[in-house]
């Protein structure tokens, strides 16, 4: 008989540690292989248990992997927190947290980091940079969250730079978090101009070798800093001190695979579990954020205008109705990209939809090619040659006849950064085009290595989507021209309008940031819309409040807080049947919470399965309770229908 019990987190659908036998006693958060059903695999120790009744079905250790723990108390308390609120299993929780290689059981490797370079800043702090700085300083070792809210421009970054030389004087470590992974590398080469200490990286555009290395220097406390994507929010760091998280609205910090969590918001539990500051940085807060600072609970940092009194960019309306685009681009358009190539200067054309067309069409007969496995039109390529769905990666090529009147006059309707990128080239052959999107960074370092001309000054046209919106900061980049407004109005999603108004101020703010004065052209059908009305006064505390007015009219979050329901199936009729069986069991709960549903998705047909949904409104804890009682909801199944549960979904998708 073994002298031991030890309990077990493993992946799979278990809300609680399994129990194994042990020769030895094995210390919490060491990795451990063990058997689970006919497979083996990697899981981690989480104490001792008591014996159990029955010792028939318990298995034994098969090896310890770990000589000493790899998962602090701190870790494990995070991954608690996420697990009860997201009602997702805490084994697959604690190991995707983990990087690759010691997911799979790899020894731990000596860490590595990368030294600061110790340079004065460029310029003097304003009075309100060192506020903010004061103002978070005077709350170290105590919890309070920060809202610091700037123009595009303003010079957060520098203040995350002060914030960070204070904080390792106290002898405790930073934690930098990033929306996407191509921003992390201007924001770690300005880190670390001015860092006196050593930096990491995390994110998955870098080898899952040096992502080790990263993750083990910031848990032995050699990392002072550590910059990385939303994954990064798990990782060990013993000292830590600060949390900083940048363009804090910004949708890609919800994880939209497994467990769908918000990083932002799971920094905020992280750093009132640690009793340390969080400052949330955006130009153009989420509505959550922005009313937590409203209401008092969030303490909100002003930076109200760029650094050596630069001007905010002219914003001006382009009417599409009467200087009609040709080729994607109008008139005036073409001239202000031309004024500022002659002027030394650089241009960004922005257009969220990348492809050559988004429609493929037969001028005789109307006919449409539509994707064989969604409810939804393929986009046509012409780099590769195909016609392309990005809902689901099928790829087809591309008819010359029409299969419906067999007429040869198809056309391509509409415009993707592909076509706009041929007709630069084509409108201004002396000039370099840099197409940025997608496709064109698929490659590891492709970003850094797209970018670096812009980076170095180079007159040149960028053309991209919303890759280039934000967080970058182009000295030379004094044009922008959004070609295509209209399509961020047009959105099903209650959230439609926020994200448009903050994609677009996002985005203006990356012109004129340095010496020329920015100007931004906005092309639209719709130039008299009550929303470009108010992003030209360029009033985001206005324009936010008039968003919010209008959520609460509907009782959408952040009035209300939502979970949504995903319920997918090869055929329709089973998806609704179980989604309306749900229904009716939270119902009957005789909570207060609203059910909304069932109902299609907005896209019912996609990737060869038919999704519907269901939504929940009311109070955070009733829709908890709720969701308890008809759960568990981890790889939860009901026939051939397979469903997913998203609490606070960023989108309706």
């Amino acid at each position: 008989m073994p002298r031991f019990f030890i309990k077990v987190f493993v992946p799979g659908p278990f809300f609680e540690p399994l129990t194994y036998a042990s020769e030895a006693l094995i210390d919490a958060g060491v990795r451990v292989q063990v058997p689970l059903g006919s497979r083996e695999v990697i899981g981690i120790c989480t104490g001792e248990s008591e014996t159990p009744e029955t010792l028939d079905t318990i298995k034994s250790v098969i090896s310890v992997i770990d000589d000493e723990s790899i998962i602090s108390p701190q870790h494990q308390a995070l991954i608690d927190f996420a697990a009860h609120y997201y009602l997702a299993p805490p084994g697959d929780l604690l190991l995707s947290s983990l990087p690759t290689t010691l997911r799979k059981g790899k020894p731990v490797p000596r860490p590595k980091t990368e030294t600061g370079h110790k340079n004065s800043p460029a310029y003097q702090l304003t009075t309100e940079q060192q506020d903010a700085i004061d103002a978070v300083d005077q709350k170290a070792n105590q919890f309070q969250c920060f809202l610091l809210q700037g123009v595009t421009g303003s010079g957060k970054t520098q203040v995350f730079s002060e914030l960070i030389h204070r904080t390792i004087k106290r002898g405790q470590q930073v934690l930098l978090l990033v929306p996407e992974i191509g921003l992390t590398g201007q924001m770690v080469t300005r880190i670390q101009d001015q860092l006196d200490g050593e930096l990491a990286v995390s994110h998955s555009g870098i080898a899952d070798g040096a992502r080790t290395k990263a993750f083990v220097a910031s848990a032995k406390g050699i990392a002072d800093v550590l910059i990385g994507t939303r994954s990064a929010l798990f990782t060990p760091l013993p000292k830590l001190g600060l949390i900083l998280v940048d363009e804090e609205h910004d949708g890609a910090y919800k994880n939209q695979e497994g467990c769908r969590y918000s990083a932002r918001d799971l920094a905020i539990v992280r750093a009132k579990q640690a009793s340390i500051p969080i400052v949330l940085s955006s130009a153009t807060p989420s509505l959550e954020t922005w009313q937590q600072a409203e209401l008092g609970k969030y303490q909100r940092l002003r930076l109200s205008a760029r650094p050596g009194q630069q001007p905010q960019p002219t914003i001006r309306l382009i009417d599409a109705r009467h200087d009609k685009p040709k080729n994607g681009l109008s008139e005036a358009a073409r001239r202000a990209i031309r004024h500022a190539i002659d002027h030394d200067q650089q241009a960004l054309v922005f257009l969220n939809r990348r492809g050559y067309s988004p429609v493929l069409m037969c001028t005789d007969c109307g006919w449409i090619p539509g994707c064989r496995h969604c409810d939804a039109k393929p986009t046509l390529h012409r780099q590769p040659d195909s016609l392309w769905c990005h809902h689901c990666d099928h790829r087809q090529r591309p008819v010359s006849v029409c299969p419906e009147c067999s007429s040869l006059n198809l056309l391509a309707v509409g415009h993707g950064t592909e076509r706009l990128e041929e007709a630069l080239a084509d409108g201004f052959p002396d000039v370099p085009v840099i197409r940025v999107d997608r496709d064109t960074t698929a490659r590891r370092r492709a970003f850094e290595q797209l970018i670096q001309p812009v980076i170095d000054g180079q007159p040149c046209i960028l053309v991209g989507t919303q890759m280039l919106a934000k967080g970058h900061d182009f000295q030379k980049l004094s044009t922008v021209v959004v070609t295509d407004a209209d399509q961020g109005l047009s959105g099903a999603d209650f959230r439609s309008v926020e994200h448009f108004a903050q994609l677009l101020t996002q985005v203006a703010g990356r012109a004129g940031r340095h010496g020329a004065t920015g100007q931004v052209l906005i092309q639209t059908h719709r130039p008299d819309s009550e929303w470009f009305e108010r992003i030209l006064k360029q009033d985001y505390d206005h324009l936010a409040r008039a968003m919010l007015g209008e959520r609460q009219q509907f009782h959408w979050p952040p009035e209300s807080h939502l979970a949504l329901i995903t319920a997918r199936a090869t055929t329709s009729a089973p998806v609704f049947e179980a989604l309306g069986t749900i229904a009716h069991q939270i119902r009957a709960l005789n909570s207060p919470v609203r059910v909304l549903g069932p109902a299609p998705a907005p896209m019912e047909r996609r990737n060869r399965q038919y999704h519907g949904q269901l939504l929940i409104l009311g109070k955070r804890s009733l829709i908890q309770w709720a969701l308890k009682e008809t759960g568990p909801w981890a790889y939860k199944k009901q026939g051939k229908v397979m469903f997913q549960l998203d609490v606070d979904p960023w989108d309706l998708w």
